[in-house]
């Protein structure tokens, strides 16, 4: 179930965590307790890049609206709305916030086929995650999986920057007349064919089910599970700031645990970090003076 609301983060949690230590004899210098401040401080106020990218008229930019509750970017159902990359920026709180990159759609025609690979593989490095939008009824896949083995993986590879790709606009695939339009979920058949729809993009694409999610966005449908996958496939760094800046309709309750788990990694891996230096810098005083006393004995 979607989560009511988002947790807040107690502000005095740096020394919360710099008195556990020191119950436990680890104590913190001024410096070391900074460094943890700073180091919570850019993990929650992280401001995350998300490229969202297919064919023109896949449903890319329904997808940005459903996912983040508000009309982020322009839609049309006759010809394609995004020529250059639309770039929506915002914040929820001051420090903190979310660039959402709608790229404009492969494929729309042979003389923009070079310029939108050289844009794409120009902002790809940018990116914290990657959406691949494929439009649900659509049987022709060379053009995603060109783009896919030949632009995105050459780019992402040494970065290892997360793909999920989104099967979109599901309520359109065969049998469309079962679809629910009161609980706005597919019919029996209907559902057998988009489970069909999303085995073929694993094969095709050769990605685990974990990075695959069928949706229909302005119908609401799938976003839960997405944005679990989102979360889940996300390093442990960047989980909270995707999380936060999501629409609450569409976080889990077990999305928010997950977000939690990788702020709280990402803590505790800075923790270890300093209190490792710590010792090594104490070891180090210990190793001179023991050499010194072997000296003088």
């Amino acid at each position: 179930m979607p989560s009511s609301k988002q947790p807040n983060l107690p502000a005095q949690l740096p020394e919360d965590v710099a008195a556990l230590l020191a119950s436990a004899g680890i104590r913190l210098t001024l410096d070391e307790l900074q460094q943890l401040r700073d180091r919570l401080h850019a993990v929650v106020n992280y401001h995350a890049t998300i490229g969202v990218m297919g064919k023109t008229g896949a449903g890319k930019s329904s997808l940005c609206n459903a996912l983040f509750g508000r009309e982020v970017a322009e839609v049309s159902a006759v010809e394609a709305c995004t020529r250059s990359p639309q770039e929506i920026d915002w914040s929820i709180q001051q420090g903190k916030g979310l660039s959402l990159i709608d790229m404009p759609g492969v494929g729309e025609s042979g003389s923009r086929h070079d310029e939108y690979t050289a844009l794409y593989r120009q902002l790809l490095p940018e990116l914290d995650l990657v959406l691949w939008v494929i439009k649900g009824d659509d049987r022709a896949l060379s053009i995603d999986e060109q783009f896919y083995q030949q632009v995105l993986l050459p780019e992402l590879w040494d970065r290892a920057t997360p793909v999920v790709l989104v099967v979109s606009q599901v309520d359109k695939i065969e049998p469309c007349r079962e679809w629910d339009w009161v609980k706005n979920y597919p019919g029996p058949y209907q559902r057998q064919n988009i489970d069909a729809k999303v085995a073929q993009v694993c094969r095709v694409f050769k990605l685990p089910p974990s990075q695959v999610c069928a949706i229909a966005a302005e119908e609401g449908y799938g976003l839960v599970a997405l944005v679990e996958k989102i979360v889940t496939i996300l390093p442990a760094e960047k989980k909270w700031s995707f999380t936060r800046e999501a629409r609450q309709e569409t976080v889990s309750e077990c999305a928010w645990r997950s977000a939690n788990q990788g702020l709280w990694d990402t803590l505790t891996s800075g923790v270890m970090a300093i209190a490792r230096e710590s010792w090594e810098f104490v070891s180090s005083k210990l190793s001179a003076l023991a050499g010194r006393l072997f000296s003088w004995w």
